[in-house]
């Protein structure tokens, strides 16, 4: 399985609009006004459960909330799905569906006397290098002679594109912004404007008090951008910020310790695993490595436990 680390784009998308406030921030700009005045946006609530197929889980993220209609006692769910891959699908709308409905059966599962079905909202994000050209209508996947039939399941998804977008149009709240611009850096031919302009907004982010992400977003630019991009970067935060810069570049350097410390342990445990295929005593192995048999299972451990998926280290936090 991979890392976190190997999964920067999921990361970054989580803990960034997990934050009901900032996903609210995101999403009442980028609906059509007149749904999203719709919406009591100071009652969304995260729901964590994940429905993207596993296989997927390197292209594709998702994150389900619940909110409340404006002056009504129904609350309906909102669902984002981001794909952050370099083209769009034309079958994102299936697995859309199948998404839905595992979201339904996930209902029945809470509250099996239900009556009537939540309604769900369904949204994608989109960032990649091509701009996003297919229909948000699933029926469209059908031939077009075919479309008209009444039994065909119909509906529609609301679309984000921003494969395209330039970096001065990006709207929401500061950390929310910050996050579409380290995607659109990572994605887009603009790099340098896009990053510039997440330099300037991190220090908002700073006066504000809110420098709980910075770990997220710097783990994120080096997991995204060669090394000295991040270094031009920290260098611009300094400039709008200087202790947010200089925190950043601690971090940074906390991170490429850790990234050594752990390319050591994983090259140990691989070394004695061909001395013992081969046959080698542990006794020898001992000697040679100062590494006992409990200590390598440690190890073992601990680098299988790096290697879990977000979901798997969410549970176990």
């Amino acid at each position: 399985m991979r890392s976190e680390r190997q999964r920067p784009h999921d990361k970054l998308f989580r803990n960034i609009f997990a934050d009901p406030y900032e996903a609210a921030s995101f999403l009442r700009v980028h609906l059509p006004r007149a749904l999203a005045e719709r919406f009591d946006w100071s009652s969304l609530t995260l729901e964590e459960t994940s429905f993207v197929d596993e296989a997927l889980q390197e292209s594709e993220s998702d994150l389900l909330y619940a909110v409340q209609v404006q002056g009504a006692a129904q609350t309906i769910h909102l669902y984002l799905l981001f794909e952050h891959q370099s083209s769009p699908d034309k079958w994102m709308r299936f697995r859309l569906l199948k998404y839905m409905c595992r979201i339904w059966d996930e209902s029945f599962k809470k509250h099996p006397d239900q009556v009537e079905l939540r309604p769900i909202l369904p949204v994608v994000f989109y960032q990649g290098e091509s701009r996003w050209r297919h229909s948000t209508e699933f029926v469209d996947l059908f031939g077009a002679s075919e479309r008209s039939y009444d039994f065909l399941p119909r509906f529609a998804h609301f679309l984000i594109d921003q494969s395209d977008l330039p970096v001065e149009q990006t709207q929401g709240g500061l950390k929310a912004r910050v996050a579409q611009l380290l995607l659109m850096a990572a994605f887009q031919k603009s790099t340098r404007m896009a990053l510039l302009s997440a330099a300037q907004l991190l220090a908002q982010v700073a006066q504000t008090g809110g420098t709980n992400n910075l770990e997220v977003f710097v783990v994120y630019l080096a997991a995204t951008q060669e090394r000295r991009v991040v270094q031009e970067f920290v260098e611009s935060v300094r400039q709008y910020a200087v202790d947010i810069g200089g925190n950043m570049v601690t971090y940074a350097e906390e991170l490429k310790q850790e990234g050594r410390q752990e390319g050591r342990q994983e090259g140990e445990v691989k070394t004695i695993e061909r001395l013992l295929a081969v046959g080698v005593e542990w006794t020898l192995i001992t000697r040679a490595t100062g590494i006992t048999p409990s200590q390598f299972q440690t190890l073992k451990a601990q680098l299988q436990q790096l290697s879990l998926p977000v979901d798997a280290d969410r549970e176990t936090d």
